[in-house]
């Protein structure tokens, strides 16, 4: 995996905490030392594609602060909002974090203890990196640039291939911002200086866009109107959208994005398997943190690897039967032909060892009824020594019910299943 820009920093000055890194800003060796290390970040254009399946958190998912909050907090719950998004088909996802560019900017815009906010925002991007490393999240992600800037004429490059002309088109920009202004809530306060905080939110969004709104000097920094607030995050989803496409494009991997307002593509690359999978409908684990998500992958990793490949090969066999299928339908084929039944084979399977080993305990013990419908009944392997015989099982009996809870872990589609139960014993 690919490591942030900034972890070179923290590691080089053996940083701990953000409160730490605040104070290294003012000392000149470490503050130099950081202007130096956020030139040479890698650009958008550098480095090699991810190995194995991997996909491109859009601005609405990554951990960029374009299009949500910045702070650790915040960024910390797009984590797990992330990987309950991926973490059925993907090993890894390009994500960016803390931008370079910033960074180099605030050294030389003008001396760096006039800029406002630049010792907050160095201390939340160092605490959030940390607590990525605390997660055991970090060989999952692929942190990368992505582009900043196009000249018109690259934009409306990006948009047409990625079949999105429209959202160039002032016209319909416009159209736009009056459908999303009449159809979210949309908060404003007073920010430092004359700038504005404002926050929207979308029915469609997991979270809402936000950011600082600066009125031009010729309004006396005004209160902006929601239909101004609607057009900038219009305009700013429209530029982060093609941004990400263009990252996309450069890797050769598809887009996990949340513009859905925007009409964005289903398939931005030929990889249309991994495009596929991300439009299933799967159980996740709901509520469970990204760590335990990475830890549960981890210690089933032999259930994982069989899952993923026999998933992969339903994709395909979809997208075989009929190619000009959307994606959308192609993935409720897949649910519904593959997934849910094997669900429903492992529920019934289960169920069945359950019910006659029941019976045999049953009808060979006078006692013990309630060990046997809370120990025997509920995990495997069990320890039961010589209160086995005491209560009149026989060894068949309890053999023949571990054999057949064996036969649903060579499933298919077990990992799957134990996942929706968000069990990781």
């Amino acid at each position: 995996m690919s490591d942030h820009w900034l972890y070179s920093w923290i590691d080089e000055f053996e940083i701990k905490s953000g409160e730490q890194a605040s104070h290294l800003l003012s000392l000149p060796g470490p503050a130099e030392r950081l202007y130096e290390v956020a030139q040479s970040a890698p650009g958008w254009h550098e480095g090699e594609a991810p190995k194995g399946k991997s996909i491109v958190a859009g601005s609405t998912m990554d951990f960029s602060g374009r299009m949500n909050c910045s702070h650790a907090g915040c960024l910390e719950l797009q984590v797990d909002r992330l990987f309950s998004r991926v973490w059925h088909y993907f090993d890894s996802v390009v994500v960016e974090g803390p931008q370079a560019d910033y960074y180099v900017r605030s050294f030389e815009s003008k001396p760096r203890k006039n800029i406002v906010g630049f010792d907050y925002s160095v201390h939340q991007d160092v605490s959030f990196l940390l607590r990525l490393r605390e997660l055991g999240v970090t060989s999952h992600l692929n942190f990368r640039s992505k582009p900043h800037t196009f000249c018109s004429h690259h934009i409306e490059e990006h948009a047409a291939e990625a079949g999105i002309s429209q959202v160039v088109d002032e016209d319909f920009r416009n159209r736009l911002a009056k459908k999303l202004k009449a159809e979210s809530v949309i908060e404003i306060q007073p920010a430092r200086g004359n700038s504005w905080h404002y926050s929207l939110k979308h029915p469609s969004s997991s979270e809402p866009y936000s950011g600082f709104y600066t009125p031009p000097k010729k309004k006396g920094g005004k209160k902006p109107t929601k239909a101004q607030i609607a057009e900038r995050v219009v305009n700013r989803s429209v530029s982060a959208l093609i941004y990400d496409v263009a990252a996309c494009k450069r890797l050769s991997l598809p887009l996990a994005e949340e513009f859905s307002y925007l009409h964005a593509p289903q398939q931005m690359t030929k990889e249309r398997e991994s495009a596929v999978a991300l439009e299933l409908p799967l159980p996740v684990m709901h509520g469970m943190p990204s760590r335990d998500i990475i830890k549960m992958r981890a210690d089933m990793r032999p259930h994982f690897d069989r899952f993923q490949h026999a998933l992969t090969l339903a994709i395909r066999e979809q997208i075989e039967r009929d190619p000009e299928r959307d994606n959308p339908d192609i993935a409720k084929a897949v649910s519904e032909e593959y997934i849910r039944p094997a669900f429903a084979e492992i529920e019934r399977s289960l169920v069945e060892a359950k019910r006659s080993f029941s019976i045999k305990v049953g009808a060979s013990m006078a006692v013990g009824s309630t060990v046997a419908s809370v120990g025997l009944l509920s995990s495997v392997p069990l320890v039961v020594g010589a209160g086995l015989a005491a209560v009149g099982v026989t060894l068949g009996g309890l053999h023949k019910h571990v054999d057949d809870r064996k036969d649903v872990t060579t499933s298919d589609i077990y990992f799957l299943w134990k996942a929706s139960k968000g069990r990781l014993e």
